[in-house]
């Protein structure tokens, strides 16, 4: 964690972080969901990060070449902390490439390592080793994972040589992992993986983002590249729309672009950022598409109307290098903005001007939000206070059940606020019954043998 002053940094030598914080263990300056005891060294927390907000917002002032954009007012809370397990450190191996944490459910997490890829719980329990690479050599080297990926099915890393490696979720715990090379090139960095189903058929695909400036399908299931699409610059991050026709393309260049996902033809090139872009997102509603960049800017698209963004919004300290969209039958829609540090922005996704701000202090790995909205997972890898943090999704929302039909209203609630709540959705209620995305109360995804155990909610 860097900070303003040397002494600072000195005394916070002399606090010795516990294995874990819950919100039980909250007591204002004498412990911050980090555990941090601000009291002990005689300082409040407020006043750390109003310094360190200044010195790094006076360093990005003097870097960058474009007025700031609309700053969007921290006044909701929509999740809420539970715990912070500070054994579970994920790893980050390119300081542009913060996407090192997956989640399949709240009972199933996994975080990268070095070379390894690690599955918790959200509940507090251990570490178990699911992906072990340190004994692989790629191109005399041994391995570096920069990018992580998860399915119901599967779940998949990449490297710095190009290299990969994937686990059936569903195979018989200890089964090696599935090696592969996405490329060969020097420049080969996967600096990106999503996966998503095929059209046909519903098989599980993975697109690779590659440093070698091509984007690539893999056929999970054949362990086979199908498609390759080939550009001018490296590519950074990809997202496949929902019905899987488009996929939206950002990389070391300011424009966006919506390609046809078979052909890997553009169909547009959005402008609205004035620097490289480092992610992108697609919502379940298959309207709503998401990108950030080293503008520090996050823009906000509706596919109905490419001409102009739908929202242009600053970040709060650093350059915003993850986004997420809550998922479909998840409660109120949010898009959720990690920084490069200490912030975790979560973005009203109706309206676009308000917002929840989660503040921490140290580099964010990675963020993940629950097939079923009900938690965010963000993975906080500072050497000293970092740790995996789980937040609660509130307003209104619970486990296993999605917003309210009319008929579950009390005679006493305002049909206003039913409206609101069906508005908030990325889809209608109706449409939630039919769609396969959504998790809400089907019973729980089949799960591997592994053998972990599991605190398992019931619906």
């Amino acid at each position: 964690m860097e900070v303003p002053r040397d002494g600072i940094r000195r005394d916070l030598s002399l606090i010795e972080q516990p294995k874990e914080v819950t919100r039980d263990d909250l007591d204002g300056d004498r412990c911050d969901i980090q555990g941090i005891n601000w009291e002990k060294l005689g300082l409040s927390r407020e006043w750390v990060r109003t310094k360190r907000s200044k010195f790094e917002s006076d360093k990005r002032l003097k870097e960058r070449l474009n007025p700031p954009a609309h700053r969007v007012p921290n006044c909701e809370n929509y999740y809420s902390f539970v715990r912070n397990n500070t054994t579970h450190r994920a790893h980050y191996s390119h300081f542009q490439l913060r996407n090192l944490l997956a989640a399949t459910s709240t009972n199933d997490i996994y975080y990268a390592t070095k070379q390894k890829v690690m599955w918790t719980d959200g509940y507090g329990g251990p570490a178990t080793c699911v992906m072990d690479l340190s004994s692989e050599v790629f191109d005399g080297h041994k391995p570096l994972l920069t990018t992580l990926g998860a399915s119901e099915e599967l779940v998949i890393a990449g490297g710095f040589s190009g290299e990969y490696a994937m686990t059936n979720l569903r195979s018989e715990f200890g089964t090696p992992p599935v090696l592969g090379r996405a490329t060969e090139e020097q420049s080969g960095i996967t600096n990106h993986i999503h996966t998503f189903p095929s059209r046909a058929g519903g098989a599980t695909q993975a697109a690779f983002c590659s440093n070698d400036k091509v984007l690539r399908v893999l056929d999970c299931h054949t362990n086979t590249f199908t498609h390759s699409s080939h550009y001018t610059k490296p590519i950074n991050c990809s997202a496949t729309s929902p019905n899987g026709r488009m996929r939206a393309v950002v990389g070391d260049f300011p424009q966006t672009l919506i390609t046809n996902a078979e052909t890997g033809e553009p169909l547009e090139a959005l402008t609205a950022h004035q620097d490289d872009v480092f992610s992108v997102a697609w919502a379940d509603d298959g309207i709503h598409v998401a990108t950030s960049a080293q503008d520090c800017r996050v823009v906000v698209w509706d596919a109905r109307n490419w001409r102009s963004p739908l929202a242009v919004m600053e970040s709060e300290l650093a350059i915003p290098r993850s986004l997420r969209f809550s998922p479909v039958g998840g409660g109120p829609r949010v898009l959720i903005s990690a920084e490069a540090d200490d912030f975790v922005n979560v973005i009203d996704a109706v309206s676009w001007d308000k917002r929840q701000v989660i503040d921490t202090f140290g580099t964010i790995a990675g963020i993940a939000i629950a097939p079923d909205g009900s938690d965010l997972f963000v993975a906080n890898s500072d050497y000293r206070f970092g740790g995996l943090m789980r937040f609660e999704r509130g307003d209104h929302w619970s486990r296993g059940s999605r917003s309210p039909t009319r008929r579950e209203m009390s005679d006493d609630e305002d049909e206003q606020s039913f409206l609101g709540i069906e508005e908030a959705e990325w889809e209608s209620e109706g449409e939630m019954e039919k769609n396969r995305r959504v998790v809400g109360c089907r019973g729980g995804a089949a799960r591997r043998g592994l053998g972990l155990g599991g605190r398992e909610w019931l619906c």
